[in-house]
């Protein structure tokens, strides 16, 4: 067990420290903190500014993320999820790393050369983990996950649009947040067009150290639009656009 990850765990979060360790099989989340160590160069997963960063900013947030989202949504062994944008397994594959695995874990990016490489990572180091990758862009894969997560992908609200024919009906789609800096008119008309409604949200204020973190729990209620989801070029126009 990589001793440096549970003792960070135990410093930052002393009155969860017990449910977080007991959640987790740290053996295996030890096994992917080398293997990002292992390929971090290769697979160009961080900029040079985060590299000294891998436990605290990727992994240790993506962990605490998943052990809030354990608590509010009834994630078992009957719950399949997605990951869009995942790059080299973030947050998606901690999700395989809970002692109690989910039926399923697929991981979604469209850039082939980060994911790849833990594709091909797993066979050696790991058995019978219900992981599959998809090289494709997530609005043109349609599924029927229970819950969909997205950490650094197409910027939020327009994830909601991206992901909706992921999401089962009555499934969630938990987007991780930093700073509330996004239109609040356009977060409203996106998440209506897309058949969504927001169920709750959590301030996660035990990762403050790290800057602004919360999640919203997006719940699919109805059918979208018609013309949801949009092609990704339109999309990225309208993004730029509000950029610009």
């Amino acid at each position: 067990m990589n001793e440096t990850i549970q003792n960070r765990i135990i410093e930052l979060f002393p009155k969860e420290k017990n449910a977080i360790l007991n959640l987790f099989d740290m053996d295996k989340i030890d096994k992917f903190y080398n293997f990002l160590l292992t390929y971090k160069d290769i697979g160009g997963f961080f900029s040079k500014s985060n590299e000294d960063l891998i436990i605290d900013r990727h992994l240790i947030e993506s962990i605490y993320h998943i052990y809030k989202i354990h608590g509010v949504l009834n994630v078992s062994r009957e719950t399949e999820i997605a990951d869009v944008g995942t790059g080299p397994g973030l947050p998606g594959f901690l999700f395989a790393c809970l002692k109690e695995t989910p039926k399923l874990v697929a991981l979604i990016d469209s850039q082939k050369k980060k994911l790849q490489l833990l594709e091909e990572y797993i066979p050696n180091h790991y058995t019978d983990l219900k992981v599959k990758f998809y090289y494709q862009r997530a609005e043109e894969i349609k599924g029927s996950y229970d819950i969909v997560v997205s950490r650094s992908s197409v910027p939020y609200p327009w994830t909601t649009e991206i992901v909706f024919n992921l999401v089962k009906k009555n499934g969630f789609f938990v987007p991780f947040l930093a700073k509330k800096n996004y239109d609040l008119a356009l977060e409203s008309k996106i998440i209506k067009e897309s058949g969504m409604s927001i169920s709750s949200e959590i301030e996660l204020k035990e990762l403050n150290f790290l800057g602004e973190r919360h999640i919203k729990f997006l719940k699919k209620i109805n059918k979208p639009k018609h013309s949801v989801p949009r092609k990704w070029k339109i999309i990225k126009g309208e993004i730029d656009e509000k950029k610009g």
